[in-house]
């Protein structure tokens, strides 16, 4: 009997120090996330991560019963995942509340007559649901409403960037997480065209979907082609991928040896 509570003495005791060791510096958690950030702190179970300026940043995951082991954690990704769905689902269900409608080449209107540019955007840092989002202002979305600058009568899509009506150039430029709609003033309006999906052109300069102004290249010689697939283009001096020269061909790219085939036909 004295032996018993002998080991059970021990044991509380030892639990106590671990408890007490816990508060004061984290413990390594073993767990099935594959995780190797995830430790026993505090009587709970945390993700302990390091911030750019050199901080701590502590996310709860579990309590006692995790800390004790009785009761398993749900793992990080698995939380943020859910966070991401239910965070895509309002999103889609305010889109449909504003009974957002086309109303020509990629611009919308909504119940309130806001026009938007649609653009789809991931949620979340893992990329894997993507939801509708409308840029209703110029800019990143944080200028003048696009309802005071487009005539929608003459507005008119021209490539997967550039957009024309009776007043201006326009240009999106794509971004992971959302992207930017703002006049190109550098453009000439009377003489600008398209040059397939990535490229477009003026009585002055060979304009990039990303880059804007292309000085690097021979104006009377450029060329793109509606059989090669993306953005490939050609000059006297030679080939460009979007607005940057092709110096060599990896011989196991079949992609760009593709494209530079189909330029030089």
């Amino acid at each position: 009997m004295k032996l018993l509570k002998f080991i059970f003495v021990v044991v509380i005791l030892l639990a106590c120090i671990f408890c007490l060791i816990s508060f004061l510096k984290p413990i390594p958690y073993s767990n099935s996330c594959g995780e190797d950030n995830l430790y026993r702190f505090r009587m709970g179970i945390y993700q302990i991560d390091t911030n750019i300026i050199q901080e701590k940043e502590l996310q709860k995951l579990g309590g006692l019963l995790s800390f004790a082991g009785i009761q398993k954690i749900r793992c990080p990704n698995e939380m943020e995942r859910q966070r991401d769905k239910m965070l895509a689902q309002a999103l889609d269900s305010t889109n449909r509340s504003l009974e957002w409608r086309l109303l020509k080449d990629d611009l919308w209107i909504n119940k309130n007559g806001d026009i938007g540019l649609k653009e789809m955007v991931p949620v979340g840092n893992e990329g894997i649901i993507f939801v509708d989002s409308y840029l209703t202002r110029m800019g990143f979305n944080t200028e003048e409403p696009l309802n005071t600058i487009i005539d929608t009568s003459t507005f008119q899509k021209l490539n997967s960037a550039f957009y024309k009506d009776k007043k201006h150039i326009y240009r999106y430029y794509a971004m992971a997480y959302g992207g930017s709609f703002s006049t190109f003033e550098k453009a000439d309006h009377a003489t600008f065209v398209a040059l397939g999906d990535c490229y477009a052109k003026d009585k002055r300069h060979i304009y990039e979907n990303r880059q804007g102004i292309l000085d690097h290249v021979d104006y009377k010689t450029f060329k793109v082609k509606s059989t090669v697939s993306g953005c490939f283009a050609k000059d006297k001096d030679g080939y460009l991928s979007w607005g940057d020269r092709i110096t060599g061909v990896d011989p196991n790219d079949e992609y760009v040896k593709q494209a530079i085939s189909e330029l030089d036909k």
